[in-house]
């Protein structure tokens, strides 16, 4: 498994995924473990929907497709986005 990190929510360095396990075919529980404070913890990850449709379908998973604009630059656990509220 390539290495997944986001923040310690306790101590704010980096947590690491270090396995994970198949709920379904569109959900995995990861487990982290952050080598600063020692915190461990379970997380979800889930595959909501498609931006575009798969060359290779898998019998029995059926993802909406939802089209979008290309995403441009680096999108990472770090990544936000500004909401703004419309007056």
């Amino acid at each position: 498994m390539m290495g997944m990190k986001i923040d310690c929510p306790c101590c704010g360095g980096e947590i690491d995924a270090r396995h994970t396990e198949s709920m379904s075919q569109t959900m995995r529980r990861m487990y982290f473990v952050c080598g600063d404070c020692g915190y461990r913890t379970p997380a979800g990850f889930e595959i909501l929907f498609s931006l575009s449709a798969s060359a290779r379908p898998r019998d029995g998973v059926t993802l909406e497709v939802r089209p979008s604009p290309t995403l441009r630059g680096t999108v990472n656990a770090r990544t936000t986005m500004t909401r703004v509220n419309a007056l």
